[in-house]
């Protein structure tokens, strides 16, 4: 499946990436002007001019007094995405107006809404608190991949992996070996995988991170709402150590791992990253740590993907998939990604 869900929310960028100046990405195969106003809102809008379609992005086209200058011939938007001025008349065209995007800006992501923008509710957007919490220390970063997103959404859902690719990093061999239970809530849209590892080899990642060593128990709690947003609830303890009756947890580390997971186009992705921790709040040489650590992980995934796309798109279509066991949240996944396309696609019957 390469086709990418409209009518959607996705990740655009950190809110840190955008100020005063002009920023451009392409969101589903969409290029998208950005930039911060003097209120200090974000505003999105097509990063084309309706003249010659130069990029508003492209030098010299500047940003004056939050109007966008055209580097080619000059034509003028304001944040409204309409053309205030064009060279040689007084009169500018009704239609010369750019595309604007819907955009929430919320936990520290920049959202932007794809498709029909009377369909955008921003209610819809899920939410990763942590992120911005004063009661967590996040790092974070995004790389890009030259696959499609739906073969990250695989990646992600099945973590057995880690095993054999993330080995020395977060990878042990009970990651592998232990069983998971799927959950699938199609009135909220959220599919649920959980590993729970009650005696496992403490990995580098959290050895390092904790302070943890022998064995633990570890549990991976996956929230995956399509089509953007990948939540993992990792819980490290001591083996027996477990919550409070009262769902208190004082005496276990928790990481928040949170993925956007945003197509640029059929077949590559922005692959967004972040990592929040309840622990070691001030420590910069933890912080330091689990920034490199994670940032290698995710370039292991980007290899190995890059490579996948390469295999799936020269493959014919004939050749079937063989899933097992530890696919189960993944297929569930492509199934509701595949209703959100189907959705994005099927005419509006007229009233």
């Amino acid at each position: 499946m390469t086709a990418i869900p409209r009518n959607q929310w996705y990740v655009a960028a950190y809110g840190r990436e955008i100020g005063n100046e002009l920023f451009s990405r392409t969101i589903c195969d969409e290029p998208i002007l950005f930039w911060r106003t003097a209120t200090g809102e974000v505003t999105a809008m097509a990063d084309r001019c309706v003249h010659r379609r130069f990029p508003l992005s492209q030098a010299p086209s500047r940003l004056v007094d939050d109007q966008v200058i055209c580097g080619y011939h000059g034509f003028t938007y304001g944040t409204d995405g309409r053309c205030v001025a064009v060279p040689g008349q007084t009169r500018v065209p009704r239609t010369a107006r750019l595309t604007r995007y819907p955009v929430v800006e919320q936990d520290s992501f920049v959202w932007v809404w794809i498709g029909d923008p009377d369909r955008a509710d921003a209610t819809r957007i899920p939410r990763a608190p942590w992120l911005d919490s004063p009661n967590y220390t996040t790092v974070s970063g995004m790389e890009p991949l030259a696959a499609r997103f739906g073969l990250l959404v695989d990646n992600l859902l099945d973590l057995s992996h880690e095993t054999y690719l993330h080995g020395g990093y977060i990878g042990t061999p009970e990651v592998a070996s232990t069983p998971i239970t799927t959950e699938v809530d199609d009135d909220a849209g959220i599919v649920y995988v959980s590993r729970h590892m009650d005696d496992a080899e403490c990995p580098p990642f959290y050895a390092k991170s904790t302070g943890l060593s022998g064995r633990i128990s570890r549990w991976q709690d996956i929230e995956y709402t399509p089509p953007c947003l990948y939540k993992l609830h990792s819980r490290i303890a001591p083996v027996g150590v477990l919550p409070n009756d009262d769902g208190t947890d004082p005496d276990a580390f928790h990481v928040e791992v949170v993925y956007a997971i945003t197509p640029e186009t059929e077949h590559s992705t922005h692959d967004f990253w972040a990592v929040a921790r309840d622990f070691a709040l001030d420590d910069d040489e933890v912080t330091d740590f689990l920034a490199e650590s994670n940032r290698t992980v995710v370039l292991q995934d980007v290899e190995a993907l890059d490579v996948l796309e390469q295999v799936v798109a020269g493959e014919p279509e004939r050749y079937q998939e063989l899933s097992i066991n530890i696919d189960t949240g993944g297929l569930a996944a492509r199934r509701m990604l595949k209703r959100m396309i189907d959705d994005a696609t099927t005419p509006v019957a007229a009233s």
